[in-house]
């Protein structure tokens, strides 16, 4: 990697904020996600996070939740998930290249 590379990709990581989302946990702590993505299927809508740590690494679990008007809902059914699994990874795919 050239200096020239180096520096750009250190000034866009300084510019980067991640859109944060600090959620209540069943036991009363709190668990903080970054949003990667909203996404629609089956005309209801879906919020992908992932939890948020300042050195983010591969195996980072993905936490799917339908938008409904008064709050997030976690998805529990395991075929929806699957589903929307593979709807995120498509789409992810598609901006990487």
């Amino acid at each position: 990697m050239t200096d020239h590379e180096h520096d750009l990709l250190e000034a866009l990581a300084e510019e980067y904020e991640p859109e944060l989302l600090t959620l209540e946990t069943q036991d009363g702590g709190e668990l903080t996600l970054e949003v990667l993505s909203e996404l629609s299927y089956g005309g209801v809508e879906y919020l992908v996070g992932a939890e948020y740590t300042q050195q983010p690494t591969e195996n980072t679990a993905l936490y799917f939740f339908e938008i409904r008007e008064d709050a997030l809902y976690p998805v529990e059914d395991e075929e929806l998930l699957d589903t929307l699994l593979e709807i995120f990874s498509i789409l992810n795919e598609d901006e990487e290249d």
